[in-house]
C-alpha cells in the first residue's frame, strides 16, 4: 500500500533539489500534516526556511527534527548554520563540534565551525578549522576565503594574498576577491565596492549590527549627521530618503522631520529590521542611484549615513540626489577623510574622500556647501576614525 506521506515527500525533494523551493516547502508541509514526527520533512523545511532568510523558523524546525533523531550529523549541522546565521556563534561552534563527533570528514561542517570561531575573533582556531577542511577538499573555495580572511586577522599578509589568489580561479566571489586585493594594494581601486559584497556584508552583519556598532565601533554619525542638517534648517513636514538605511538608525531622528519617509538598501535582512522598527513609511530594496531614479525633484531631503565608504567614485550619486531632491532641498551625508586624493580605498576595505573632491562635485551638480565639520565618527581597532559631516543645498 502507497504511503501518502512518503509519496509527497519524494515529490517534494525532487523539487527541492530542482530549485524550485516555494513548491517543495507546500508538500514538506503537508507531509508533516500527515506525520508530524517526520524526520526529513521538518528537516528539510528547516534548511528551506534558512535558504529564504527565515532564520527563526529555520532553528525551530531543526530543532524539531533533531528530537527525532539526535544522531543526525547533517541536521546539526545545518542547525549550526542557522545559529551562524542568528548571530548565536558561540552555541553554532558547540552544535558543529557535535556534527564533528558524528562525522569528522565533514568539510563544510569544518569550513562553517571556522566561519562562527572568526565571528567569535579567534582567529588561530578558525584557520586550524579551515585548514582541516581544505585537508579534505583542497579545493573548497569558501574554506580559503575563510582560511584567507583568518590570516589577514593574524596580521599574516602575504599568506592571506596567496590565499585570496588561490581561490581565484575557482570561480566564486571573484568581484569581491579583487576588491579586498584593491584594498591591500596588490590591484587598483574599483570605483565602487561590489553589490553583492556590500550586500552579503550587510545580511551577515543584521543580527548584531545596532549593538557592534553602537557599543564596540562608538558610532555616532546618525546623531551627529542629524545635528549638522538641523542647523540647515529643513523645510517641516518633508519627503525624507534614508539613503542606504540599514537597520533604521536613523529613522527615528528622521522621523519627525518627515511627512514621508523612504528607507533604500541593499541588503533584505537590514530591510526587515528597519521594517520592524516602524519609522518609515516605505522600504526599497535596491541600489541607492536605482531608488533616486525616476520622478524628478520628489524628496526635500536626502540623507547617507555611513553609505559613501562603499562608494568611491560619487559622481552617479550626485547627479542621482540632484535629480531626485526639490529647489532648495538638502543633502546630508559621512565620509570617511581622506587627506590626498579624491578617494581612496583603505584597508578596511571601505573609501575615504577628500573635501576639495566633494567641494567639486557639489558644484558640478548644482549644490551649495552648508556645512562640512570634521569629525570622529567611529573607532576602528580602538582607535578614532575621522570623517566628515556635510550639509548640501540644492540650488
Amino acid at each position: 500500500m502507497t504511503d501518502p506521506a512518503n509519496t509527497d515527500f519524494q515529490r517534494g525533494l525532487a523539487l527541492h533539489q530542482q530549485g524550485r523551493l516555494a513548491e517543495a516547502e507546500a508538500l514538506y508541509r503537508r507531509v508533516l500534516r500527515l506525520a508530524p514526527t517526520h524526520f526529513d520533512a521538518l528537516h528539510l523545511l528547516g534548511v528551506i526556511a534558512g535558504q529564504t532568510d527565515r532564520f527563526d523558523e529555520g532553528h525551530a524546525l531543526l530543532t524539531r527534527a533533531l528530537a527525532q533523531r539526535p544522531d543526525s550529523a547533517a541536521a546539526l549541522t545545518n542547525l549550526g548554520n542557522m545559529l551562524g546565521n542568528l548571530g548565536r556563534h558561540e552555541e553554532a561552534v558547540q552544535t558543529f563540534e557535535r556534527a564533528l563527533a558524528l562525522r569528522p570528514d565533514d568539510a563544510k561542517a569544518l569550513r562553517n565551525r571556522g566561519t562562527s570561531l572568526r565571528a567569535l575573533e579567534r582567529p588561530e582556531e578558525a584557520l586550524a578549522s579551515f585548514d582541516a577542511a581544505l585537508a579534505l577538499k583542497p579545493d573548497y573555495a569558501e574554506a580559503l576565503i575563510g582560511r584567507a580572511e583568518a590570516l589577514l586577522t593574524l596580521h599574516r599578509k602575504a599568506q592571506a594574498i596567496a590565499a585570496f589568489r588561490q581561490a581565484l580561479p575557482l570561480g566564486l566571489d571573484v568581484e569581491q576577491i579583487h576588491y579586498v586585493l584593491a584594498s591591500l594594494g596588490e590591484e587598483p581601486a574599483p570605483p565602487t565596492a561590489p553589490a553583492a559584497y556590500v550586500e552579503a556584508l550587510f545580511d551577515s552583519y543584521s543580527q548584531n549590527f545596532d549593538q557592534h556598532l553602537v557599543q564596540k565601533l562608538a558610532y555616532r554619525t546618525p546623531e551627529l549627521l542629524m545635528a549638522e542638517l538641523q542647523r540647515a534648517q529643513p523645510a517641516p513636514q518633508a519627503d525624507v530618503i534614508d539613503l542606504g538605511c540599514g537597520t533604521g538608525l536613523c529613522g527615528p531622528l528622521l522621523r519627525p522631520l518627515a511627512r514621508r519617509l523612504t528607507g533604500v538598501d541593499l541588503s533584505r535582512l537590514m530591510l526587515a529590521r528597519a521594517q520592524a522598527l516602524g519609522a518609515y513609511d516605505e522600504l526599497l530594496h535596491a541600489d541607492i542611484t536605482a531608488a533616486l531614479a525616476g520622478p524628478a525633484a520628489r524628496f526635500d531631503i536626502a540623507v547617507a549615513a555611513d553609505v559613501f565608504v562603499y562608494i568611491g567614485d560619487l559622481d552617479a550619486v550626485f547627479a542621482a540626489t540632484a535629480a531626485a531632491l526639490r529647489p532648495g532641498g538638502l543633502f546630508a551625508f559621512s565620509v570617511e577623510a581622506s587627506n590626498g586624493a579624491d578617494f581612496l580605498l583603505n584597508a578596511r576595505r571601505r573609501y575615504a574622500h577628500s573635501l576639495p573632491y566633494l567641494q567639486r562635485l557639489a558644484a558640478a551638480h548644482g549644490f551649495s556647501v552648508e556645512s562640512a565639520t570634521q569629525s570622529a565618527i567611529r573607532k576602528e581597532s580602538d582607535e578614532p576614525v575621522q570623517g566628515l559631516l556635510v550639509v548640501m543645498r540644492r540650488g
